[in-house]
């Protein structure tokens, strides 16, 4: 995210950038907009017995929690908890790139995979959007022989753009390589998700969710990935079950139990609160990308000096650049008053008009559109 690609073609660029490249390592200021997995309403009243603090996870919990997840989503295929859905993805790499090879995902999205595929030596290629849009059929044209996995987040974060999850299933049928598709957003669409249009996957549809965003357990360190019966066997043999805690599953089986209405609070607050964002910005000349996430990605391209100026105010945003190395910033939506005062100062700031330097252009690649609407 913060480091130049090194080879392009028309499709993609290819890139093995590491974890030191990781948006984490970001310090935290006072007004931190870096933290994307704000909850803004109230909690659910949990209670949990001190006399589980001792011990390690336990198969029942464990166990419970999956059954719980299929009634909830009313899936067929297996449930596999995991430490947050970036744990779950971390280990399915650790399976499908012992033998090196490369990873397709879009060129604007999260980027641990590609971290991950390159602590075992692979490439990623990183396929251009049209308009911030990841095209389809240029992931199907950037598959070779050496390509081990696609991974698709799904709203894309950092840009909030959201694909159809009827063009994801097609897609998975029109390869034969594992389609890692991340939801962990997918509450804050009011779309449809993989799991709500199908109840029985194609078996190289791997689909994550976490419990990080819309429930507010982010610092519990809990998801969940569904799968085929045989992806799960696979899985069981090389990962331990012991990377999560068995606090976290009687935590995330008790919001599961409770009223949605928690959840669906959060929901509500942070979009009214991103609709005041966009807003805001607007009116300092700050463009951004049409979101269906708790993020905000600007269209709008900064100088480079603005990093600065927002570290000396004290503020915290996470920079991403695009093809041709130009600044743009993801800000997450944050409570109302951090919110109004990142608006404050950054309204201050943005008196110097020459930190503005433009909008961005996506270049746009034509091709026969193999996928519906």
């Amino acid at each position: 995210m913060f480091t130049h690609y090194y080879w392009k073609n028309k499709l993609y660029k290819l890139s093995n950038r590491d974890y030191l490249c990781d948006y984490s390592k970001i310090k935290s200021k006072k007004i931190d907009m870096t933290l994307s997995g704000r909850y803004l309403a109230s909690y659910p009243n949990i209670q949990i017995p001190i006399s589980e603090f001792d011990k390690y996870p336990l198969l029942t919990n464990i166990k419970e929690l999956e059954e719980l997840i299929k009634t909830k989503t009313l899936t067929k295929d297996e449930i596999i908890i995991g430490s947050g859905a970036n744990g779950l993805l971390q280990n399915i790499i650790k399976i499908l790139f012992k033998s090196k090879g490369n990873l397709i995902t879009s060129f604007y999205s999260f980027d641990q995979a590609e971290y991950a595929v390159t602590s075992f030596d692979g490439l990623t290629k990183r396929v251009y959007t049209n308009n911030y849009n990841l095209d389809l059929n240029n992931v199907i044209k950037s598959i070779d022989k050496k390509t081990k996995m696609i991974y698709i987040c799904n709203p894309n974060n950092p840009t909030g753009k959201f694909i159809n999850s009827k063009n994801l299933i097609e897609l998975s049928r029109k390869i034969k390589i594992p389609l890692v598709v991340d939801e962990s957003g997918i509450e804050f669409t009011g779309k449809k998700g993989i799991l709500e249009l199908t109840k029985k996957l194609p078996k190289n549809l791997l689909i994550l969710r976490s419990f990080s965003k819309a429930y507010g357990l982010a610092n519990l360190r809990i998801g969940y990935l569904v799968c085929s019966k045989e992806f799960k066997e696979i899985y069981l043999k090389n990962i331990t079950t012991n990377e999560y805690s068995g606090i976290s599953c009687l935590i995330a089986k008790n919001i599961l139990n409770s009223s949605e209405k928690y959840m669906k609070q959060n929901i509500n607050q942070i979009i009214k609160e991103k609709v005041k964002m966009v807003n805001r910005l607007e009116e300092m000349g700050i463009y951004v990308v049409e979101s269906y996430s708790n993020t905000i990605f600007t269209k709008t391209i900064f100088d480079n000096k603005f990093m600065k100026k927002l570290e000396k105010n004290n503020i915290s945003v996470v920079p991403i650049y695009d093809r041709n190395n130009n600044l743009h910033i993801r800000i997450a939506i944050q409570d109302r008053d951090t919110n109004s005062m990142f608006i404050k100062k950054l309204n201050e700031i943005m008196k110097n008009k020459e930190l503005i330097l433009g909008k961005e252009e996506d270049e746009v690649i034509f091709n026969e559109n193999i996928f519906s609407n």
